[in-house]
């Protein structure tokens, strides 16, 4: 997939209420939700939410059908899949996952050198002279 793509798909992600219908799409799952329990979960008006899926219907994240009197929408799941896993293969595990794997380094070459420095005035002190207080005690 492009760099043009991905930016596409990921501009689906650019607003509040457009986050908000994708997360209760995707907790609801492949039977979907109609509009007005769309706007029950999200608190958004059936107005926002109209104005928010025809841009996501144009990007294929969402489709629409007519079951009955109600039109139910519901999160192109394939899609969304193929997005996050191409990104994740061709960007990598994420800023997140990077910065927890940094500090964790981190963390270790800070004990690292904890213990180096522990070791170093356990050395010291043997060298200073109190050797004496290990050599055995004569009786």
């Amino acid at each position: 997939m492009e760099p043009k793509e991905f930016a596409r798909f990921f501009g689906g992600f650019s607003t509040e209420k457009r986050v908000k219908m994708i997360t209760a799409l995707a907790e609801a799952g492949k039977p979907g939700l109609s509009l007005i329990d769309l706007s029950r979960k999200t608190d958004l008006s059936v107005i926002d939410i109209g104005i928010a899926a025809e841009a996501l219907i144009m990007m294929d994240l969402l489709n629409i059908s007519v079951k009955g009197e109600n039109k139910v929408l519901f999160l192109n799941f394939d899609l969304m899949s193929k997005v996050f896993d191409e990104a994740y293969h061709s960007f990598g595990q994420g800023r997140l996952v990077r910065l927890a794997e940094k500090q964790a380094a981190q963390a270790a070459a800070e004990a690292a050198e904890a213990e180096a420095a522990a070791a170093a005035a356990e050395a010291a002190a043997l060298t200073d002279g109190s050797a004496e207080a290990i050599a055995p005690v004569k009786e």
